[in-house]
């Protein structure tokens, strides 16, 4: 029944990572890369209040938690571009659970894996190890749990980010937002290098940044 089991999870995968990204990017992907030859990793954070509002029978959305900040990913990046698809070793099912507090829709941490993490070079376990590293690393700053909705500039977000984390670089962080309706802020991303140290981001992935004047950012229910 494992195999089943994790077809279903990787079509939810798909439908989730549909969702997430709100418009199609224009930054170079490479299927196929070599396991472990990549320049740095980009930890993508999603703000789950505003993808529950676009996908709320979405596996995040329906428990009794309500999430803020979750992990989306930790990408292997190039200076320009990603690989993805690199092969290798099948995600074991206690690995995937391990991580669901950080992650909590399990298709998509099966596809994470599949995608990303076979690009690291890393097995299973201590890839996700790593994601809960780079996670916790990162301080989220306290005007993103407080109750209401916020509507503030991109360059507001960043910079909330860069003061509850003093040691990240300007360059090394940035908002992304959907471009559905209201801009919605969708994701913050950081740029460690493969030791997780802060460091500035590609002008590939810079060019990700939400370009609006301001974005409105949904509270937790």
């Amino acid at each position: 029944m494992r195999q089943p089991l994790i077809s279903m999870c990787l079509i939810g995968a798909m439908a989730l990572g549909a969702a997430m990204s709100a418009w199609p990017s224009h930054r170079h992907r490479e299927n196929g890369g070599i396991p472990g030859q990549f320049d740095f990793y980009l930890l993508s954070l999603s703000w789950s209040p505003a993808f529950c509002q676009q996908s709320p029978r979405a596996e995040e959305c329906n428990g009794p938690r309500r999430y803020g900040f979750i992990v989306h990913g930790l990408w292997p990046q190039y200076e320009r571009g990603w690989p993805e698809f690199c092969g290798g070793t099948q995600l074991p099912g206690d690995v995937a659970q391990g991580i669901s507090d950080l992650m909590p829709a399990r298709g998509l941490v099966y596809h994470e894996w599949s995608a990303h993490g076979t690009c690291s070079g890393l097995e299973p376990a201590a890839f996700f190890a790593l994601v809960r590293r780079a996670f916790e690393s990162i301080a989220v700053p306290g005007s993103f749990t407080q109750g209401g909705a916020i509507e503030q500039s991109p360059a507001a977000v960043t910079g909330a980010f860069l003061r509850a984390n003093p040691r990240l670089p300007a360059d090394s962080v940035v908002a992304t937002c959907s471009r559905q309706g209201a801009p919605r802020l969708r994701e913050v991303h950081v740029c460690v290098d493969r030791s997780l140290a802060p460091r500035a981001c590609s002008a590939d992935a810079l060019r990700e940044a939400c370009r609006g004047a301001t974005v409105i950012v949904p509270p937790i229910r």
